[in-house]
């Protein structure tokens, strides 16, 4: 008898392991897909903090290169700039205007005090209380007037035609053209470097040469305040120094992966160089709600601690002009003593 394998059963065995074998490969692959889901999600918020630090941290690289660009340029004669390329992927760089208001005032000599008052647009008042007053110049970027009147105990009102909305500087001179007071109200303008980032918006001002910033729903902060200095000099005598820097774009603002700004100066103005009495100055921000408020603190933080501890005597530097709150401006050692003055005015043009 000849017996016969039956070939069927063999071909069945062979496609069960077949699809034995596809089902445990869909299997593990099924398992990979769900691990590597899984791994996905925990991963997903720490590589969006990733991207976060890495947006930010490159916009704040383009803060420190714009910035001390205009440093560079900012107290160079007119006409004299740089070019800079600023690598902007994340970001993106906008102008803000008319940001900041700043109005400084002293007298320029010891002989008289004088004080000028704003008006309207057309007009102030100068009232010198030892008469010595008798002439008024007032700039402006549009041009500039000298106005002269009889000397008076009298607030005497002097009229013009130019715009002095956002920018002023009025010297008084006595009969001898001899300036003895001076006051500057300037408003100057700033940058905005906006970062897209998860949770919405990372903006970083630079204003005035101070850094500011702000994240959406949260309010302005301040990084680093404007470059005042005040210090005290081996006689005794006290020194502040400042720059007020308006920085405006001409034109379009530069953008790109690699945007190419032009950085020119128009030549720094002196306002005050030299001796200097009843100095005083205020600070007006319409950038935030707090942001003025934080920087009268911030500069009355020496003053209002010897208020507390009742040592006022002892307290040298910034102090408020009238009111403790610092609302009415602030001064020097109260604005009794003679002080050491440096203030100049620099503005800065971007273009593409």
């Amino acid at each position: 008898m000849i017996l016969f394998t039956p070939m069927r059963s063999r071909r069945s065995a062979e496609d069960d392991l077949g699809v034995s074998e596809v089902i445990g490969v869909v299997m593990l692959l099924a398992m990979v897909i769900t691990m590597m889901g899984g791994v996905f999600v925990i991963l997903t918020p720490y590589v969006n903090d990733f991207q976060d630090n890495t947006a930010w941290a490159n916009a704040n690289g383009m803060a420190e290169r714009i910035d001390g660009r205009i440093d560079v340029v900012a107290g160079s004669s007119a006409d004299t700039g740089i070019r800079t390329i600023v690598p902007s992927v994340t970001s993106s760089v906008s102008s803000i205007s008319n940001i900041e208001t700043w109005t400084v005032a002293a007298d320029l000599t010891a002989e008289d005090v004088v004080t000028v008052t704003y008006l309207n647009q057309t007009s102030f008042s100068i009232l010198s209380y030892n008469e010595t007053a008798t002439s008024a110049n007032i700039w402006t970027k549009s041009g500039e007037v000298n106005i002269s009147f009889q000397p008076s105990h009298e607030e005497v009102i002097v009229n013009h035609n130019l715009s002095v909305l956002d920018m002023y500087i009025i010297t008084v001179k006595d009969v001898d053209e001899i300036p003895i007071h001076r006051e500057a109200r300037i408003t100057v303008s700033g940058l905005l470097i906006k970062t897209k980032v998860q949770n919405g918006e990372h903006t970083i001002g630079l204003i005035n040469d101070a850094r500011y910033n702000k994240f959406s729903n949260e309010p302005w902060t301040v990084s680093s305040g404007p470059d005042l200095k005040i210090e005290e000099l081996f006689d005794g005598t006290m020194r502040a120094s400042m720059s007020i820097r308006d920085v405006n774009i001409d034109g379009s603002v530069p953008d790109g992966r690699n945007a190419v700004f032009d950085i020119s100066s128009q030549g720094p103005i002196e306002l005050f160089s030299g001796d200097a009495w009843n100095f005083r100055f205020n600070f007006v921000s319409t950038l935030g709600s707090t942001v003025s408020q934080q920087m009268t603190e911030a500069w009355l933080t020496d003053y209002t601690l010897n208020r507390a501890a009742d040592t006022l005597d002892q307290h040298r530097g910034i102090a408020p002009w009238l009111r403790a709150s610092g609302s009415d401006g602030m001064t020097i050692d109260g604005g009794n003593t003679m002080i050491d003055l440096e203030i100049d005015l620099q503005m800065v043009v971007i273009s593409e």
